[in-house]
């Protein structure tokens, strides 16, 4: 269940920029690199990574959903004790270290919520069975998809059009559908290219490339 380890690789302080650059992040939970560090020092990525110095750290794209994950959680209130009594009961379920890179999840009621062989359960609540209806009043961890088999996190679609896939162009963001990195577009842009011009020149619409130069503007900003 492990991919690669060449597919998706990051630093913490592109991570970091990642996160913030999810539309109102900054305002609802600023995420930094120390606070990615701590994250990691208390085990929610990789167990590899506890004691690796923090210029020295690379993480992959399963830890990056981790990230991605945790800070949702945290964004909408939910508790660290909460959060840890969810990733210990998931890594038994599941039979992995990093479960929160292979669950659909959902938030409420401080607690954490995911969907467990077709039943609503609470994590957090060591798997506490709930009500199905309840699903209906969750908030869901936006923009992730999992491979049906493995059960691993295999897109995360930060914004709309623009998405980050550990196979294609080694996890760095790129236009939906397509193996072309915003930040290629986003430079001929800020060259001096006509928005349209790129657009013909790769084949897409001029919304796609639009939509991958805001993407690239709300990185700059972060």
């Amino acid at each position: 269940m492990t991919l690669p380890r060449f597919c998706g690789i990051y630093g913490v302080p592109e991570v970091a920029r990642y996160l913030k650059a999810v539309p109102h992040a900054q305002d609802v939970y600023p995420v930094s690199s120390t606070k990615l560090l701590r994250w990691i020092r208390r085990g929610m990525a990789s167990p590899d990574l506890v004691t690796v110095h923090g210029t020295e750290m690379v993480i992959d794209f399963e830890d990056l959903i981790s990230m991605r994950v945790v800070a949702s959680l945290r964004a909408v209130g939910v508790k660290w004790t909460e959060i840890r009594r969810a990733r210990e009961w998931l890594q038994k379920a599941t039979r992995t270290e990093r479960p929160f890179a292979t669950e659909y999840m959902w938030a409420g009621q401080g607690e954490v919520f995911v969907d467990w062989t077709h039943r609503l359960i609470s994590a957090s609540r060591r798997g506490q069975y709930a009500l199905g209806i309840l699903q209906d009043y969750l908030i869901p961890i936006h923009g992730l998809e999992f491979d049906d088999d493995t059960r691993l996190a295999t897109s995360w679609e930060p914004v709309d059009g623009v998405v980050l896939q550990p196979r294609i162009q080694f996890g760095a963001p790129c236009i939906k559908g397509t193996r072309i990195p915003t930040r290629t577009v986003w430079g001929m842009v800020e060259a001096g290219d006509s928005v349209d011009w790129v657009a013909g020149a790769y084949g897409i619409s001029s919304d796609e490339v639009t939509a991958a130069c805001g993407w690239e503007s709300l990185l700059q900003a972060a």
